[in-house]
């Protein structure tokens, strides 16, 4: 499955998965659908695909283990550290533990939150907080 499929905002961007691990993922977009008046890369769109980045990875893993439910960023927090020049990547990973207590209190109470860390290397980091609820 296309994890953005419904979403078009990211289809205009161009974000695409392009790697992804075991609690890990990477997405890509290219410069030329993404440009802001300075020929760099919009900080929005740098903001899209971080936060993208995080809900792909917990959408993807409840996917793994047979789960449906709706991720929604609740907060996030953003530095910009450097101009994008070129088609750009956004990573974010999990561990374990982190995924354990999602799942166990999805379980308990049909709800989690989860907070997350994605990084554009070299240009931007992200920290967002994301809702997971059960889907009805």
């Amino acid at each position: 499955m296309d994890l953005f499929e419904n979403i078009l905002p990211a289809q205009a961007l161009g974000i695409e998965v392009s790697n992804h691990w075991k609690n890990g993922i990477e997405l890509c977009a290219p410069l030329d659908k993404n440009l802001n008046d300075k020929g760099t890369g919009f900080a929005g769109s740098l903001s899209s695909i971080l936060t993208l980045s995080g809900w792909a990875l917990i959408t993807r893993e409840l996917q793994e283990v047979g789960i449906s439910a709706n991720v929604m960023v609740v907060t996030s927090e953003t530095e910009f550290t450097a101009p994008v020049t070129g088609d750009f990547t956004a990573t974010c990973e999990t561990t374990d533990a982190k995924i354990a207590r999602v799942l166990q209190n999805l379980q308990n109470n049909g709800r989690s939150r989860m907070t997350l860390q994605s990084e554009i290397p070299g240009c931007a980091r992200m920290t967002a907080s994301y809702a997971i609820r059960f889907t009805s």
